[in-house]
């Protein structure tokens, strides 16, 4: 790829990524999570919507979401200020370590959603879903679902992965590059 091409490429790419997303399940009284930055509406009629989510298949969240069929989609917070503060902690917490190795949603605040699922009650928005289908990618599977609840818990704009990097308190670069 040339030069010219990689730039575009990389400009068309930056102008398709989502606000930072939040994803949690539950299966078998196990809740779990992760950070993703792909989420997608992905209905042409607004009165049946659904959404498209990707995982890759090395997280747990990736099995759990296969095994229940559900999974809760949250858009994080940017403004105000204390709302950032809270979703770098869940970016910290949910996307810096492996549910394989311990229980992730400890200390998080959250409910139950209609479909079992932990609603992070300090996210901007949230949608729950069930999976209608899947496709394998090789190493991440694409989830379409019919969203069955939503709801707005706080005004404020989305997190961006430009604001999250702007953000990002320094001492965790490390530890984000590896996760």
């Amino acid at each position: 790829m040339t030069n010219a091409l990689s730039s575009a490429v990389n400009e068309t790419l930056a102008m398709l990524s989502s606000p930072m997303l939040a994803i949690t399940t539950h299966v078998q009284g196990r809740n779990n999570g992760l950070v993703a930055r792909s989420g997608l509406f992905a209905s042409l009629v607004p009165e049946a919507p659904r959404v498209l989510i990707e995982l890759t298949k090395a997280n747990l969240t990736h099995d759990l979401v296969l095994a229940s069929g559900v999974f809760v989609l949250h858009t994080l917070p940017a403004t105000p200020h204390d709302a950032l503060t809270k979703s770098l902690s869940l970016i910290h917490a949910l996307g810096m370590r492996s549910g394989h190795d311990g229980d992730k949603m400890t200390g998080i605040p959250t409910r139950p959603g209609v479909t079992g699922c932990p609603i992070l009650t300090d996210t901007l928005t949230y949608l729950e879903a069930r999976v209608v289908a899947t496709l394998d990618g090789e190493e991440l599977t694409v989830f379409l679902a019919d969203v069955v609840g939503g709801g707005r818990l706080r005004d404020g704009e989305p997190l961006t992965f430009g604001l999250f990097r702007e953000y990002l308190p320094k001492e965790w670069l490390a530890e984000w590059g590896t996760s």
